[in-house]
């Protein structure tokens, strides 16, 4: 057991090659994450799944005048050419889904039609970010599950129509997308150990955008249970990635084997239906649990707010070990808000006050 309650921003660090490294209202950000945090690296995934071969898929971009940008993707199969349409909105670093790559169902066909990719881990760029980080990190490859593959390929309500009507096509996507997710975790696991591969998709299969009695055996607890058994054989961790309800699913994901549950969004807020209390009782003798600190205390709260509900956190969920505080969703809005950044100093020092074990 640790002498104190790890805490991260957890999504970023001075590690990562990403966009918030070159943003300056995040250098602040960083620089706790540095002094303060427990930091979770997100490293390079070479091997493709799906859409993510950047030999296959092509994205033109455009600027509105309005600020946002428009990229379109154009994906060339044996059956016939796909298309996706994605925006980014001024003032934010994600893209939202516009138009799907699958709209119908010779797009599924000409989907199911495409060759798996070749791959290639870059061990050189793996063994260089192992070098930077030493000690002061561990790497996270933020790899997906197969629903969560899947699921992004359509309009959410299509797929959950399908879902419904007839899913043997669905099947067979999540047959693919699980092959590809395996050959991902053995490629990945040949060259490093001791990493985070962490699956995010189980969360679509949770209430309330599905039944999560009839859908989250069928499409997630196997196939996750698989990618664990393979991710712990190649001696690293396996973190389940889940937004929303949990009560009807906790003790599946525990049932997966999994060695970590993030984030843990809790009561009060509509999107949740348990407490920490609830999660560390039922699951955290199985699991470590990562999270719990709101992402909407982070951003729209007060530092006197986070400091209330990192000590809550600590004292529900610290007693035994196996608790990571983190936010349950890492800030994306550009120019980083002040607000943000106090309530973030706020939520580093307050664990490092109170989250002290005993001797």
């Amino acid at each position: 057991m640790p002498d104190r309650v790890p805490v991260t921003i957890y999504e970023y660090s001075r590690y990562n090659e990403e966009w918030t490294t070159r943003e300056p209202s995040y250098a602040p950000l960083l620089d706790m994450e540095s002094r303060y945090g427990d930091s979770f690296v997100r490293a390079p995934i070479d091997v493709p799944i799906f859409l993510e071969d950047p030999n296959t898929v092509t994205g033109l971009e455009e600027q509105n005048a309005d600020g946002s940008i428009v990229r379109t993707t154009e994906l060339d199969t044996p059956k016939g050419k796909l298309r996706a349409v994605t925006r980014r909105d001024p003032g934010l670093m994600t893209y939202w889904q516009i138009e799907p790559i699958i709209k119908s169902d010779k797009d599924i066909e000409r989907f199911l039609s495409l060759p798996e990719s070749p791959a290639e881990v870059n061990v050189a760029r793996l063994r260089e970010l192992e070098q930077r980080v030493g000690d002061n990190g561990i790497l996270l490859f933020s790899l997906g599950d197969a629903i969560g593959h899947v699921v992004g390929l359509f309009d959410f309500e299509d797929f959950v129509m399908r879902a419904a009507l007839d899913d043997g096509p669905i099947l067979a996507l999540l047959d693919k997308a699980q092959q590809q997710v395996l050959r991902a975790i053995r490629m990945i696991g040949e060259v490093v150990d001791d990493a985070c591969i962490r699956l995010w998709g189980p969360e679509y299969c949770s209430a309330p955008l599905m039944n999560p009695k009839v859908y989250f055996p069928k499409y997630v607890l196997e196939q996750d249970t698989e990618a664990t058994e393979l991710i712990q054989a190649t001696g690293n961790f396996s973190v389940i990635h889940a937004h929303g309800k949990l009560k009807d699913i906790l003790d599946m994901i525990a049932e997966t084997g999994a060695d970590a549950l993030e984030p843990i969004e809790t009561l009060p807020l509509t999107s949740a239906d348990v407490s920490l209390t609830e999660v560390k009782e039922r699951i955290g003798d199985r699991m470590c649990l990562m999270g719990s600190v709101q992402a909407v205390t982070l951003e729209c709260g007060t530092p006197e707010q986070m400091r209330q509900q990192v000590r809550e956190s600590i004292e529900a969920a610290a007693r035994g070990g196996r608790f990571v505080l983190l936010p349950t969703s890492a800030p994306f809005m550009v120019p980083l808000d002040p607000r943000t950044l106090a309530n973030a100093e706020a939520m580093y020092r307050t664990a490092h006050e109170f989250g002290v074990y005993a001797c």
